[in-house]
């Protein structure tokens, strides 16, 4: 069973999904401070207990947080389904990854993603590293407001979201065409690479590869820098309606 030690996770988590929680667990002495969260989980019913703080040392070893919430396990969106509902969404705005192995970097994806409104993000079952603890820490509470599909073939997904109207453009520091010379004001699906780029049999599934123009001196920006960015630069193009998400 997942555990959150994040306050900001937890207590979005709490807000959010009230209903995948089972309990929280406070080491005595740091009531006050998590004040708030146990104000929270008294409104949404969830029960919270306070354990002296050898119990709680030796419940959650090598802890560094005095508060944890027991939750289920994260729930993807099921590919098929997403795919049947995106006409519910008006202008779907989605990011697709081949892959990422590295949870800090997913974590800040996430939390990117919920900042900006981006509408689902589409990993692979294989080749990646999945919601763990420290993706939901690093999120601070983005998981909840962000849906995650998973899919078993990502270039044959790409096709599919294409013939339903949604353009695919990858993003790729060695393309011709910088990003924001593209209208993204459409259902778009920003397409991003493992922290080693984008493999040739998926570049082949987008409409268009981009990039983002950096310094010739040092080109490479790591896949959640550039995710950040180029979230924001569709952000820019839709303006103020897009703000309403």
């Amino acid at each position: 069973m997942p555990l959150l030690s994040s306050r900001n996770s937890i207590l979005e988590t709490i807000r959010e999904h009230p209903e995948t929680i089972h309990r929280l667990w406070i080491e005595a002495g740091y009531e006050r401070v998590s004040d708030e969260v146990i104000r929270e989980a008294k409104k949404h019913g969830i029960s919270f207990r306070v354990l002296p703080g050898e119990t709680f040392s030796n419940k959650f070893k090598e802890a560094k947080s005095h508060i944890f919430l027991e939750r289920d396990e994260v729930s993807y969106i099921e590919a098929d389904s997403f795919l049947k509902g995106l006409h519910s969404i008006n202008n779907p705005f989605l990011c697709a990854f081949d892959g990422i192995y590295d949870p800090q970097n997913l974590g800040n994806i996430i939390r990117s993603a919920a900042c900006l409104g981006v509408d689902a993000i589409i990993l692979p079952k294989d080749r990646t590293c999945g919601i763990t603890e420290t993706v939901a820490r690093i999120s601070k509470g983005g998981i909840e407001h962000v849906h995650i599909v998973r899919v078993t073939n990502l270039p044959r997904y790409l096709e599919e979201m294409k013939r339903v109207g949604i353009f695919c453009y990858g993003l790729d520091e060695q393309a011709a065409k910088p990003l924001w010379s593209v209208d993204l004001k459409g259902s778009v699906c920003l397409v991003f690479g493992k922290e080693d780029g984008l493999r040739s049999l998926t570049k082949t599934k987008c409409d268009e590869i981009l990039k983002i123009p950096t310094s010739e001196a040092f080109p490479s920006l790591n896949v959640a820098t550039s995710f950040a960015v180029s979230v924001y630069e569709v952000k820019r193009q839709r303006g103020k309606e897009y703000s309403k998400k």
